[in-house]
């Protein structure tokens, strides 16, 4: 008897485990597949959202930090907060005025879409630091520009939002 009792308790453990984990799968796969049943109540989006509206209010420039979560669908979702955050404060103008802050600030940030775009339609995994246009960021240089290593700096900075913003967007 106390072996059947045995036997019942690991079969409906077992069986409760895996309702947990077909749950959890389902959810996550619906957040992945585009059907987000409130993406306001994941706490990536949320983080997202939260940094967003902070830099914005405290006047910083866009910083994406996706790095944050591990997970690409977690990763889109902090992308997507972070971009709906900071353009509360500033509509779509934050887009327009950070790309004429700098000329070296907007070819980074055009290239790192333009990268971003073709390694997630390629399915190439996160390589912002990788990718030849963010290694030869000193391709840009001339003697009338300044500083040569500020140029990489902001090119660098950009290239990454960029990237980052493309990689991980919903479209």
């Amino acid at each position: 008897m106390k072996r059947f009792s045995l036997y019942a308790c690991t079969i409906a453990l077992a069986c409760g485990a895996t309702v947990l984990l077909a749950a959890g799968t389902v959810h996550r796969s619906a957040i992945v597949g585009g059907e987000q049943p409130d993406v306001r109540m994941d706490a990536a989006f949320r983080d997202g959202l939260f940094l967003g509206r902070r830099d914005a209010d405290g006047g910083r420039r866009r910083h994406l930090s996706s790095g944050r979560w591990s997970s690409d669908a977690d990763r889109r979702l902090f992308v997507s907060g972070y971009l709906r955050g900071y353009r509360e404060l500033y509509g779509q103008a934050a887009s327009a005025e950070f790309l004429a802050s700098l000329p070296d600030q907007h070819s980074g940030y055009r290239d790192g879409l333009a990268d971003g775009l073709k390694d997630r339609q390629e399915s190439v995994p996160f390589r912002a630091s990788a990718t030849e246009n963010y290694k030869n960021a000193d391709r840009l240089y001339s003697p009338d520009k300044g500083d040569p290593n500020q140029l990489q700096r902001f090119y660098k900075a950009a290239y990454c939002d960029g990237y980052q913003q493309a990689y991980y967007s919903e479209q």
